[in-house]
């Protein structure tokens, strides 16, 4: 399995657009790596796992191809995961391809409303949802296909105004925990969580090294917490890859300056463009 990521940032981008503290200066002097876009990320070819504003500039800087994009599972409906305006160019005249274009959607209940409501005021005559766009509703809990993958949605801990997704995603073998946003976890997703053995973990890490800042969030403490966790009761093992993403910019998201200090602690820091093979 291949986990390619498109955005590793929080919900203000890093820089942030209006930003001008000291780390989003230096940010922007140095470019490269510390240069994220709102959170993305592509399983093998086909899966997507949420879309955002910056969905269109990720087809123009970051390589993400939208035309072999099949399905896309959201976590949540904040503006930051899903973008319904930019799902609406799938239909013509706004894109022109030679072959059936399809999208199934999966998120939750909000998710489903968002994109039903623009669908609505975009294309009142409704061949994007009948056409173009597929809505599939998941429970928390609930176990479903996608495609070849087999997907599980727990409950995130991030906004008790709906019900917010981590992803569980299996497949030929292999297991990936697609785990933010979210603070840290209620023990039945804990429970839930104890069925599996994972081979990759992707987590929350809003507030870098720090934590108590933002609610619904984690930062590297909560995550080694998680890891901790996870090793002491077989969820991972030595061979099992950690991932922490979702970085906010006021909390000096460098990538060189991060990179060796969540190494030390068994983290990968994502940065935009990085593939994890597992």
């Amino acid at each position: 399995m291949k986990l390619h990521f498109y955005g590793t940032a929080a919900s203000e981008g890093v820089p942030a657009i209006f930003c001008e503290c000291a780390y989003c200066k230096k940010i922007r002097a140095l470019g490269g790596k510390n240069y994220r876009f709102r959170t993305c990320a592509q399983v093998d070819e086909g899966l997507l796992i949420d879309f955002s504003m910056d969905g269109y500039a990720q087809t123009l800087c970051r390589g993400l191809d939208l035309s072999a994009i099949d399905h896309l599972l959201v976590t949540h409906s904040h503006e930051d995961h899903l973008f319904p305006l930019g799902l609406m160019q799938i239909k013509p005249p706004m894109a022109y391809y030679d072959r059936e274009r399809h999208l199934d959607v999966y998120g939750n209940g909000m998710v489903m409303k968002k994109i039903r409501e623009m669908a609505d005021a975009f294309n009142p005559e409704g061949e994007i949802l009948r056409d173009y766009l597929g809505l599939r509703e998941v429970s928390p809990f609930e176990t479903f296909s996608v495609g070849d993958y087999r997907v599980t949605a727990l409950p995130a801990n991030h906004d008790k105004r709906e019900d917010c997704f981590i992803y569980v995603i299996e497949r030929e073998g292999h297991t990936l925990l697609y785990g933010h946003d979210s603070a840290m976890f209620a023990e039945e997703t804990w429970e839930a969580l104890g069925r599996f053995s994972f081979d990759c973990v992707v987590l929350d890490c809003t507030m870098v090294e720090k934590t108590g800042i933002f609610a619904g969030h984690m930062g590297l403490p909560d995550n080694i917490r998680v890891r901790e966790r996870m090793l002491a009761e077989g969820m991972a093992d030595a061979h099992t890859r950690f991932v922490a993403t979702h970085f906010v910019h006021s909390q000096n998201p460098v990538h060189e300056r991060i990179t060796p200090i969540f190494a030390e602690k068994g983290f990968i820091a994502a940065y935009d463009g990085m593939e994890v093979e597992f």
